[in-house]
């Protein structure tokens, strides 16, 4: 909850800033953007527990970099390459290391009804590719063993950009991944489906 209310009031200053920044009509099409994003999943924390098994730290981020290209004032492609939560796991019998890597394809769509006048534009997104799992595990006599496994899923998100200038824009995205069941690298649990918050922010050129 406190993360929300930080992330809220950073966007708030940041929707005001632009406000006064920018007159000009904003024009899109035939333009690219390079953005990262920053958030954390909504039903998950950052944890480390230590208990006479071990110690296991467990983290909600997740964040990618991400390519996107307005090919009409209304409708951009996307691609995007991250990180999607991660885990280690030290026991007395090994070590364990998880972490799943999203690379999705996608689109979005900024409808000119719903335009901010010069400030910004509201976007619905859709993206689909493959969830990269991989695991490594240290057992006993010092062997190790590297598990790798995709399962395919996607990612719906609505958000807004915020123009702070012509070339930068920042903004808040509430998304949800729908992934399919992992069978190995995530231990007890197999899905990892959930909803996300986060803050994308770029360069536009």
């Amino acid at each position: 909850m406190k993360r929300i209310i930080v992330l809220s009031i950073i966007t708030l200053f940041a929707f005001q800033t632009a406000s006064f920044a920018q007159t000009e009509k904003i024009n899109l099409a035939g333009r690219h953007t390079i953005f990262f994003e920053s958030g954390f999943k909504t039903n998950s924390r950052t944890t480390v527990i230590s208990n006479p098994a071990g110690v296991e730290a467990k983290t909600g981020f997740i964040g990618s970099l991400s390519y996107g290209y307005w090919f009409d004032d209304e409708w951009a492609l996307t691609f995007s390459a991250g990180v999607f939560g991660a885990e280690a796991t030290i026991k007395y019998n090994g070590v364990q290391a998880n972490a799943i890597i999203p690379i999705l394809f996608g689109v979005r769509y900024y409808p000119d009804r719903l335009a901010l006048g010069s400030v910004g534009r509201f976007y619905a997104g859709l993206a689909l590719g493959q969830y990269l799992g991989s695991a490594s595990r240290t057992k006993l006599l010092f062997t190790t063993e590297t598990v790798n496994e995709s399962v395919f899923g996607g990612q719906a998100s609505i958000g807004v950009d915020l123009f702070v200038v012509s070339w930068f824009k920042f903004g808040p995205k509430i998304s949800y991944h729908v992934i399919g069941d992992f069978s190995e690298i995530i231990g007890t649990k197999k899905n990892l489906s959930g909803a996300g918050f986060s803050i994308d922010f770029g360069f536009v050129l």
